[in-house]
């Protein structure tokens, strides 16, 4: 993947994910269609801890180490644990903001040649660090795919909403 075009989509899934949540109310946040589908805010509070326990992490050690291994993380384990949908949107989305801003400013201080630098991720296999901004990228892109579908069913209760495409390795 391109650095300017993995900047580009980092960089706006932000505003997307804050248009889609602007003025919903705290029972639509937390609505969940059916057992094991994330709520908005479960999203929300994912997307915080895989940017700064996945990525963030991931993106230090392919910069600082060599061949390190990179961390999976299992998503459903830490909201359960962690307890999503008690927590508060706004924090977590704060927190999510600030930590993309960190890892975007990171990431502009990458050089193309940084972009080849491989380490090996857990339960995934060797990848360098265009293919991880590839993964990132992608990641965001399902997440929103998942909120729209919740949005869907949050305007029409008689919609099955599609399965998550969110569960691969973060």
């Amino acid at each position: 993947m391109r650095l300017d075009h993995a900047l580009a989509a980092l960089g706006g899934f932000p505003a997307e994910l804050q248009e889609r949540l602007a003025g919903l109310n705290e029972t639509q946040l937390r609505f969940q269609p059916g057992a094991g589908t994330f709520s908005l805010l479960e999203n929300v509070c994912h997307l915080r801890d895989i940017e700064v326990e996945g990525y963030a992490r991931r993106l230090e050690l392919l910069l600082t180490e060599a061949d390190p291994l990179l961390p999976d993380l299992d998503g459903t384990r830490l909201a359960r644990e962690r307890r999503y949908q008690e927590q508060a949107l706004a924090p977590a989305l704060a927190d999510f903001l600030a930590a993309r801003r960190r890892n975007l400013a990171r990431l502009e201080r990458v050089s193309e040649a940084d972009l080849t630098r491989q380490g090996r991720f857990e339960n995934v296999g060797v990848v360098s660090l265009a293919r991880l901004l590839e993964m990132w990228t992608g990641h965001d892109a399902e997440h929103l795919h998942d909120v729209d579908e919740l949005l869907a069913v949050l305007r029409d209760p008689a919609r099955k909403p599609k399965p998550s495409l969110s569960l691969n390795p973060v």
